[in-house]
């Protein structure tokens, strides 16, 4: 007879299923409608494409050497505003989170700086750093910086001090502390705070690209759009939407992979915190 861990897994599995089949039953419905209402002219065909014309379009930008440079130019200042963002992140609020004066002071400013749109310190960035990769690898690092310190934070705060007194009890150093009981059990926070950074890295380099740029993937965007080349604009937005998705499905198996050995012990340490 099958265990209830066993039945919750098969239903877990069902609903994984039918939501995949829902899913692609919804995008297949999107892009047939797009299909019809191009086919039928229910839109101007010179501002929005057929399918087919954007896919024809992203074969040709894969083989165009500027577009895949540009491409590269975009991926390369994204990857170095993810690790600047993220490392200055991470050791912030580290930092942050072993003085309470600190935590007292700074939280209400991140917070503050959080909620405002980010975008109108993009001119500083470009007066600092002129018009290349580097303003919007900095603009791309700036915009991570506070989501990775903010998240970091809550997953810090998930540390249990009992874990850590029994730590200290047995002459653990600062260095095993961290290593040995913060950082695991702030893992949940950790990853969050790395998910928020790579996406809002994106965000930032594509804005400062998009505006701000001599070079990337925003001035391409920029061209094509100047030239209503509306197919190989939608096509550079589908290659984007690719890598984001696939990104995503790897970065969620990652977890999965690398938190699976919290599943018991996280349980029962959250039933047994004290309300």
């Amino acid at each position: 007879m099958p265990t209830s861990r066993t039945v919750r897994r098969l239903r877990s599995v069902s609903v994984d299923r039918a939501a995949f089949t829902l899913r692609t039953l919804i995008l297949v419905g999107l892009v047939g409608f797009w299909a019809v209402a191009v086919q039928w002219r229910w839109v101007d065909p010179h501002f929005v494409p057929s399918p087919w014309s954007v896919v024809t379009a992203a074969v040709s930008l894969l083989q165009d050497p500027a577009a895949l440079e540009a491409f590269r130019r975009t991926g390369a200042s994204i990857l170095a505003a993810f690790a600047i963002g993220c490392s200055a992140g991470i050791v912030a609020a580290c930092v942050i989170a072993a003085s309470p004066l600190l935590r007292e002071a700074l939280s209400a400013p991140i917070s503050f700086v959080l909620s405002t749109p980010k975008s109108i310190f993009l001119p500083v960035f470009t007066l600092i750093f002129g018009l290349g990769g580097a303003s919007a690898a900095a603009f791309g690092a700036f915009e991570s910086f506070f989501y990775v310190v903010i998240n970091v934070l809550g997953g810090l705060a998930l540390v249990e001090q009992r874990h850590l007194r029994v730590a200290r009890a047995f002459g653990a150093k600062r260095t095993h502390r961290y290593a040995d009981v913060i950082l695991p059990s702030a893992l949940p926070g950790i990853f969050a705070a790395l998910w928020y950074g790579i996406k809002h890295a994106f965000l930032g380099v594509m804005i400062a690209q998009l505006w701000a740029s001599d070079g990337g993937i925003g001035p391409l965007m920029r061209t094509y759009s100047s030239a209503l080349r509306t197919d190989y604009v939608m096509a550079i937005v589908l290659l984007i939407t690719l890598v984001a998705v696939i990104a995503g499905i790897a970065w969620s198996g990652a977890e999965q992979r690398l938190s699976r050995w919290r599943g018991v012990g996280l349980g029962s340490i959250v039933v047994a915190a004290p309300a």
